[in-house]
């Protein structure tokens, strides 16, 4: 008999995710030139949609790696948490943003952390454009200026 751990494993090895992934491009920008660039048109066309961008543990120590998972930090957390005012039950008011450059693809513990907040029922994704990030913010209810919220 399969477990759920092993179900989420398949899903991370065969490649059919339950959640959104965009396919790579040819386009030169970084993952931050990227991701910059959604945070900035978000704060024109979107002022009410609160982003908050989670760090990545880049280069550091033991002691500034161990301190960081004392407050909270773990592997495979998403770029980004994207949050509004939900306007019906639908609408849960969160989503789960990672950019990628054109190439790259999410890690391992990226898959497990997308899968697990898929299966929570969130919505989320890994994204390379910000023009399909919005796109998706649209459909899940977030408000843009001069849209009338669904």
């Amino acid at each position: 008999m399969r477990s759920p751990l092993d179900d989420l494993l398949a899903i991370a090895e065969d490649g059919d995710e339950p959640w959104f992934i965009e396919p790579k491009d040819r386009l030169t920008s970084s993952e931050i030139q990227r991701q910059q660039s959604f945070i900035a048109q978000m704060a024109r066309i979107a002022p009410a949609v609160d982003i908050v961008a989670i760090p990545n543990a880049g280069r550091a120590s033991d002691w500034e790696r161990i301190q960081r998972w004392r407050e909270g930090a773990r592997a495979g957390a998403l770029d980004l948490v994207i949050t509004w005012a939900a306007h019906h039950d639908s609408d849960r008011g969160v989503f789960f943003a990672e950019f990628k450059d054109g190439q790259k693809m999410p890690s391992t513990q990226q898959r497990e952390r997308l899968n697990r907040l898929y299966r929570m029922g969130h919505k989320c994704g890994v994204y390379r454009t910000p023009e399909t990030l919005m796109k998706h913010l649209m459909h899940a209810g977030a408000p843009f200026v001069g849209r009338i919220a669904a």
